[in-house]
């Protein structure tokens, strides 16, 4: 499948997934400060006097050679920088360019055998106890008259799942965590700005406050190898946040995704033409190395979205033979050390890729968790089964209760269907307040569940913003666009970082981690 064009449904559920939800990754962007900004002003405007703004494609630019960054971590990377070109971005995606550049100002105008190991995290600090929750003074307000169905159907599937979740307890060993938003990769050169890491604090301490116990971050793929411009910087970049994790208590979880290249999710100009499978897996292997000799994480996932990873990189690795054959070479001769190095899928991809997957010597089964239809819950539970009969842990990377059954990734039945709305109408569907009580219930029943399961970590995803406010729903709100929608609301969100001031599902999160 090398250079075939990916469909759109796969890239707006990438787009949406894998590197982080644009709406996320904007928040990463405010919190991370006014360098940040500049570097997304500096994008939008190039992006919006570019013919490809109504269009997508990867360069079909050659590969070559680049001398390494340390004679001891050399190793034939390939070039991996060179523009996209050609058309083909949904229009609608240009919403985020747009959002990129409006929530810039804002931020600056405001305040060995895998089936012996077991994970051996370090215990997550308590919280100080001078840190004091402020909760916000908000109602969810009545559901809409045009979501009463998609509410419907989707508490029905939430109270399905709340009905094998199990009941709250502080028993088990699993530790909760959220995405760290201000370290995603595909915020690319923001990174490497002189506010970037106080964007990194301010996250974490809100999320200590909360009793968050560990974070995901996408460390994504280039970045650190020798041959991306920056690499010694973006490598120095995350040795701070993992520094900054530790030195916290926390638990840190990588993901290594791929840059969402040639889409208007980063201004990196990445290029993956030429990319074989055997090729994509040494330079995995040797950025894999980079991470656990510098940033020595508990847990890094290679392979979580095989569809999502095979659209991003225009290779074939959405089959179990596939998926098996990348990870495999990945983990040849990969000295993992003290972190655990796992893979998996979604749990509305076939149960057989994670059937294959656990045929290889990864360490744990990384399991992402988004719609909760009675088909994918079924896949949950073999998932869950295949792992434990394999004698592996289980992590689940990101999950979020999934709300645009309507027209969005996922159809009512949990299957992926085409976006016809966009990944922006998604970021407004979770982001509205009369979702909060599903939301609640939600995070309580998840947190059950992976205590009763023994899944070593979880990590909140999608809405993580969530637990720090919504927006009340206003006809006019819905439909204004999706930049105004965004500015609105990040603004707010990162107001509240700095209480912290937390949302009904933010208490109730903390409630669900000390057993209540």
């Amino acid at each position: 499948m090398d250079g075939a064009t990916p469909t759109a449904r796969t890239w707006h559920r990438g787009w949406t997934r894998c590197g982080g939800a644009a709406g996320l990754l904007l928040l990463g962007l405010v919190v991370g400060g006014c360098a940040n900004a500049s570097a997304v002003m500096d994008f939008v405007a190039r992006l919006l006097t570019s013919p490809r703004v109504a269009g997508w494609c990867h360069s079909p630019g050659g590969l070559e050679t680049s001398s390494t960054r340390r004679s001891r971590r050399s190793g034939g990377a390939q070039e991996r920088t060179g523009g996209a070109s050609g058309t083909g971005y949904p229009r609608r995606l240009a919403g985020l360019a747009i959002a990129c550049g409006t929530l810039a100002v804002a931020a600056c105008g405001s305040t060995s055998s895998s089936s012996a190991l077991q994970p051996t995290p370090t215990a997550p600090a308590p919280v100080s106890a001078g840190t004091q929750l402020t909760p916000l003074a908000q109602t969810p307000g009545p559901v809409p008259a045009e979501y009463q169905t998609q509410y419907a159907s989707v508490e029905a599937d939430a109270q399905a799942f709340e009905g094998m979740a199990g009941s709250p307890s502080s028993a088990g060993t699993t530790t909760v965590g959220a995405e760290l938003l201000a370290a995603n990769g595909n915020i690319g050169t923001g990174l490497l700005s002189a506010h970037a890491l106080s964007g990194v604090e301010t996250e974490l301490d809100a999320y200590q406050a909360l009793g968050v116990q560990g974070v995901t971050v996408c460390v994504s793929f280039p970045l650190l190898l020798p041959s991306t411009t920056d690499s010694s910087g973006y490598l120095s970049f995350y040795e701070q946040v993992a520094q900054q994790v530790q030195a916290r208590g926390m638990v840190l979880s990588v993901e290594e995704n791929p840059i969402f290249a040639g889409t208007q999710l980063t201004t990196l100009p990445i290029s993956y033409a030429g990319l074989t499978l055997d090729s994509y897996a040494a330079e995995q292997q040797q950025q894999a190395q980079l991470i656990i000799d510098d940033m020595k994480p508990a847990y890094l996932s290679l392979l979580t979205e095989p569809d999502t990873f095979s659209s991003v990189l225009h290779l074939d690795l959405d089959s179990p033979a596939t998926a098996s054959q990348v990870v495999t070479e990945e983990l040849s001769g990969l000295n993992r050390g003290a972190t655990l190095v796992g893979a998996g899928s979604g749990t509305w991809s076939s149960i057989s890729i994670d059937q294959a997957l656990l045929a290889t010597p990864i360490d744990y089964l990384d399991v992402h968790v988004y719609p909760l239809a009675p088909a994918d819950l079924t896949n949950l539970t073999s998932d869950v089964a295949a792992a434990k009969a394999a004698d592996r842990p289980l992590v689940m990377d990101e999950t979020w209760l999934y709300k645009d059954l309507t027209d969005g990734n996922f159809g009512p039945a949990g299957t992926s269907q085409a976006n016809a709305s966009g990944p922006e109408n998604e970021m407004k569907d979770v982001s509205f307040s009369f979702w909060e009580p599903l939301d609640e219930s939600y995070v309580a029943a998840m947190v059950s569940y992976v205590r009763s399961q023994g899944f070593s970590y979880v990590a909140f995803f999608d809405g993580a913003r969530c637990f720090f406010g919504y927006l009340t729903w206003s006809s006019e709100l819905d439909a204004a666009s999706y930049p105004t929608f965004s500015q609105e609301y990040n603004q707010m969100v990162s107001a509240n970082f700095a209480g912290p001031a937390v949302s009904g599902t933010g208490l109730r999160l903390q409630q669900a981690i000390a057993g209540r």
